[in-house]
Parts: C-alpha cells; sequence; structure tokens
C-alpha cells in the first residue's frame, strides 16, 4: 500500500564539486523508484546546508518544508529541510 522511501547520504568534503554525490543519489533513487516501485522518497538535509540541497535538487528533489530544530549537534538544535521526489 505504501511505496515511499527515506534515504540518507555523507559525502566527505574533501570529494564535493565531483559529481559523486549527484551520481550516488541518482543511482540510488533509480533503483528505489525502478527497480523496487517506490513512487516517493524523501531526504532531509540540514536547512543551512547549501551543497547537498543543490544535489538533491540536480536529481529531482524538491523542497517540502522546514523541520524545526530537528536535529541536535554539539552546538544546539538545527533545521533540517524536508525534500521530496514523487515519481509519476
Amino acid at each position: 500500500m505504501y511505496r515511499h522511501a527515506s534515504i540518507d547520504i555523507f559525502l566527505d568534503p574533501a570529494v564535493h564539486g565531483r559529481g559523486i554525490g549527484k551520481d550516488a543519489v541518482g543511482t540510488l533513487v533509480r533503483y528505489l523508484t525502478v527497480d523496487l516501485g517506490h513512487h516517493r522518497l524523501v531526504i532531509d538535509p540540514a536547512a543551512d546546508n547549501a551543497v547537498a540541497i543543490a544535489c538533491y535538487s540536480a536529481v529531482g528533489f524538491e523542497p517540502v518544508g522546514i523541520m524545526r530544530k530537528y536535529e541536535k549537534g554539539p552546538d544546539g538544535w538545527h533545521d533540517s529541510l524536508l525534500m521530496d521526489l514523487i515519481v509519476e
């Protein structure tokens, strides 16, 4: 009945800008949607992580909204951006 998945990825900043993240996320999206039949995927990068947000947007994820105080770090709570990709 429900065909959705939540994904998460970490890419060392030392390799940013090489297309590795976009390729990895794109490959995972194709696997989850084409091979497994999911129709909705979500990801929730830190709201201030412009690099990750640009990567996910390039693959087709769209912003849904801000999840306030979603993740706690050593310096306190941080917001995340909920993004989704829906396959029609």
